[in-house]
């Protein structure tokens, strides 16, 4: 029965409603890649806005100061090139290990092999053509002949299959073994230039040291070392109130929903005790921390604290290799002092995924992880938001 004029329109409108909804779907997307390609336009021309401030500021800081930056930049790239090492390492030992048991189970099955094929070898021998000669000459039974040929041709082709088998497994062996050693001689590369790239980073750690000692003689009291401080945190100001800025700019941002629901629920972002609490005195009595220092290990992880965009990579006078990242509605997480970064401005961070390493850049003296969380530019407690 043919289908109904209802029936046909009603298949048209369901085809012209999908149609519609693919071609919104579609335009929906190129509007949202479209205004994130904007967005990080902004951000970057932002970021070197303030990169190129930061450079003429240092420029008018002192030589103690710039050879901190200078070393702490050498530093960081010395760390990225050793851990690069050290994670190409650890996969070329991965890689190994599964080459020797891989090996380990074709050696298993070559003797397997070798076994059954040499038992169907010495079965055919000792049997000779005899049989199947007499089957012939003796005529018999049609039928049994047939089968007896059968049986024969089987036997035959299950040798020639084996032989086969044999020789893949011969095969993949010489390719193991030759991977094998081309490994090991990776693994040696490696852990050689893992040896020069630990030497050239000690080296550095100790010219680090010598910087930030002179420095510290640099001040010639408490009252010069108390400008500095204040200097370092009127830069830090200056930056975090570009970057806001800059976001307001941006349409908002559906993915980013602030850290205002989340108090007692983020995670640390590096392992270790707090070493100076938010609030605390520093300096005396004549200044407060703005955030807290957490006693991490040199070269440890730092952890994202949420869901964000990183929105500034870079050092900073006083509080080293920072990382800034955005949570939107106003909350920005801060991640200084570090060894090496990780992300770059415009990166996208999960909660948990590591953005730096620790160490003790801008001339801190003391290893750890800065932390800051910020509220519309203003310090908040730290401890307050982390579970």
């Amino acid at each position: 029965m043919p289908p109904s004029r209802t029936s046909r329109h009603q298949a048209l409108f369901l085809v012209a409603i999908t149609l519609l909804l693919l071609v919104t779907v579609s335009a929906t997307a190129a509007q949202n890649k479209a205004q994130a390609e904007k967005e990080l336009k902004i951000l970057k021309s932002t970021i070197a806005d303030i990169q190129e401030t930061l450079r003429t500021n240092l420029a008018r800081q002192s030589k103690a100061q710039q050879n901190i930056r200078h070393i702490d930049k050498k530093l960081a790239e010395a760390s990225a090139k050793l851990r690069t090492t050290r994670q190409q390492i650890t996969q070329a030992n991965d890689k190994l290990k599964q080459l020797e048991v891989e090996q380990r189970e074709k050696t298993s099955l070559r003797e397997k092999q070798r076994q059954r094929l040499a038992s169907q070898l010495r079965s055919a021998y000792i049997a000779g053509r005899q049989e199947y000669v007499k089957l012939l000459l003796n005529q018999e039974d049609p039928t049994k002949v047939s089968r007896m040929l059968e049986y024969y041709r089987y036997l035959n082709q299950a040798r020639i299959d084996d032989i086969k088998e044999l020789q893949q497994t011969l095969q993949r062996l010489t390719v193991i073994e030759q991977d094998i050693q081309t490994t090991l001689v990776t693994l040696s590369d490696l852990k050689e230039a893992q040896e020069t790239q630990q030497q050239k980073q000690s080296t550095l750690k100790k010219e680090q040291q010598i910087a930030l000692n002179k420095l510290k003689r640099s001040y010639s009291n408490q009252n010069s070392r108390l400008e500095k401080l204040r200097k370092d945190e009127q830069e830090l100001a200056k930056v975090i109130k570009s970057i806001e800025k800059a976001l307001r700019q941006f349409a908002p941002k559906q993915s980013l929903t602030g850290l205002g629901k989340f108090k007692k629920k983020l995670q640390w972002p590096a392992s270790g005790s707090i070493i100076h609490r938010y609030g605390s005195n520093k300096l005396g009595k004549r200044l407060k921390w703005n955030g807290i220092l957490i006693g991490a290990q040199e070269g440890d992880s730092v952890h994202a604290i949420h869901h964000g965009q990183v929105v500034f990579a870079d050092w900073l006078r006083g509080y080293g290799l920072v990382v800034i990242v955005d949570h939107g509605k106003g909350y920005l997480s801060l991640y200084g002092q570090n060894q090496s970064l990780l992300k770059s401005p415009g990166d996208w961070v999960e909660a948990g995924e590591p953005v730096a390493t620790s160490g003790g850049s801008g001339g801190s003296g003391q290893p750890g992880l800065y932390f800051e969380i910020r509220y519309k530019g203003r310090p908040q407690n730290p401890v307050a938001w982390i579970r």
